[in-house]
């Protein structure tokens, strides 16, 4: 009798527990019907990541500009405003990530991209003289060699008769070896790692689509339950293959380290981000393992990001070749008739390609959804926000607000021309205190790459006014390949 007792009481409590925040002022706001005690739960359990992402993007065209979603006892507050996000963004305590950055942990620790409080905070200090402009300013070389070398690769598949390319995998190899080269201090060419290379960048795209699976299948939640699964052992299996890949950067560049003397640069010592990290685990400020979480973040970061970023930005430059040709001739004032590689200064005169790639960005960001779980109560007007709830802010979607950018979905990078502040209508790499770290490192890269694609070649689209279908993932991601035709200018 007593073990029946204990198990009303236990029920009781349970339903207590799940409807604890019954009473939250969010619940006077909008958002899908919700079952009891469920939630919206039961109603993405079974998405596939297409119709993930298009069940997200429809929240505000059904519901308005801020929805609430309940997950269980949680609720989810979507956010598609820029005054909210800035609100949100610019919050100096609530800056810990949310849900989806849980299931990232085995893989990415709790490196810059996931740590909050006082451990973010030390990191950031570490890692910040990485991508410092003087740093930035020594990584030219590499830029101009991957830019080259691209480029020549495309020549050489021309000339046997390969003129349509699968853009991603092809660009991916080059942000893969630039990051490695530079952030890093490892020649991919060095070392024999082909092999690696590819299970590397494999399971990136397998890790997204896992995670992405657990996060709508809420029975995967529990590390019990997940880690006995197939999925969990193909998880597993994936981290395998990605760390003995960072695994062989890092002690390649131990050994140069010990080898030789750490480059010069002007007489003064080039600090890499892995150098940064070497010699602050020889100070004890960071173990092997904080090393590990910093180098599979900015590997992933740093290459995966930039490399979707590059191949839609590909894919709208060879549906628009009257921006191609705009291009072709900014590059043409610059150069002249020249073939040479750019430099700095001349990065720095190409403020029709600056304002491209922004509009690149606006329609395709990397990071679409920008996630917190809230550490300290605020206010959105008069609605409470309370300890314990999440926000989701919908970059992708701010980004095409028609009263924000008129005729959202046209390709228009004379939008960035006037040079007039956006604030945060527009937050590519996020804003505030966790705004993206390796910004202009990217910005950097993509004109070096950008530049030297328009300036040899002209690009055409295999199937025109090409829309690829989206997928929620970790970065902004499509299963569609990008194929576009090239040919010498």
């Amino acid at each position: 009798m007593l073990w029946q007792i204990g198990v009303v009481v236990l029920i009781i409590l349970l339903i207590k527990y799940l409807l604890r925040h019954e009473h939250s002022s969010l619940t006077k706001l909008p958002g899908p019907p919700r079952l009891p005690i469920f939630g919206n739960t039961l109603s993405i359990a079974w998405l596939t990541q297409e119709q993930m992402f298009e069940r997200m993007v429809e929240l505000q065209y059904l519901y308005g500009h801020r929805v609430v979603v309940k997950v269980f006892n949680k609720y989810v507050l979507h956010l598609f405003n820029p005054r909210d996000i800035e609100v949100v963004l610019t919050h100096t305590k609530n800056i810990t990530k949310n849900k989806p950055y849980e299931f990232m942990k085995p893989w990415l620790g709790t490196g810059l991209l996931i740590s909050s409080g006082s451990k973010w905070h030390k990191r950031r200090k570490i890692l910040t003289p990485a991508f410092h402009f003087d740093v930035l300013k020594s990584f030219a070389r590499v830029f101009v060699e991957s830019s080259r070398l691209m480029v020549n690769e495309l020549i050489q598949q021309l000339q046997n008769e390969k003129d349509v390319l699968n853009v991603l995998p092809f660009i991916s190899d080059f942000t893969l070896s630039t990051i490695c080269e530079t952030a890093m201090g490892t020649n991919l060419n060095s070392v024999e790692i082909d092999e690696t290379k590819l299970e590397y960048k494999q399971s990136i795209l397998d890790i997204g689509t896992l995670i992405m699976m657990r996060l709508t299948r809420f029975w995967l939640h529990p590390d019990i339950i997940f880690n006995n699964l197939p999925i969990g052992k193909r998880f597993k299996k994936c981290l395998e293959d990605n760390n003995s890949f960072t695994d062989r950067v890092i002690e390649e560049r131990r050994k140069k380290r010990r080898d030789t003397e750490v480059e010069v640069n002007g007489g003064r010592r080039r600090m890499m981000l892995l150098d940064l990290l070497l010699d602050a685990e020889s100070k004890g400020e960071i173990d092997l393992s904080g090393i590990k979480e910093e180098v599979n973040t900015f590997m992933f970061e740093g290459h995966d990001t930039t490399a979707m970023a590059l191949t839609f930005g590909l894919m709208l430059l060879a549906d628009h070749e009257e921006v191609q040709d705009r291009i072709h001739e900014e590059c043409k004032s610059i150069f002249g008739d020249s073939m040479r590689t750019a430099n700095l200064s001349d990065l720095a005169e190409m403020k029709y390609l600056e304002a491209t790639i922004k509009e690149i960005l606006r329609l395709y960001p990397s990071v679409p959804i920008i996630g917190r779980v809230i550490e300290e109560d605020f206010m959105l007007d008069d609605i409470q926000v309370t300890k314990g709830n999440e926000v989701v802010l919908h970059i992708y979607d701010l980004h095409r607000r028609e009263d924000l950018f008129p005729e959202p979905e046209q390709f228009r990078p004379e939008r960035f021309l006037s040079g007039e502040k956006m604030n945060f209508t527009y937050v590519p790499f996020s804003a505030g205190p966790r705004n993206c770290i390796g910004q202009r490192f990217a910005m950097q890269e993509m004109k070096y790459m950008l530049s030297e694609m328009i300036r040899h070649f002209k690009l055409f689209p295999t199937v025109k006014n090409f829309k690829p279908t989206m997928k929620a993932d970790l970065v902004l991601r499509t299963d569609d390949p990008v194929r576009i035709k090239f040919a010498l200018r």
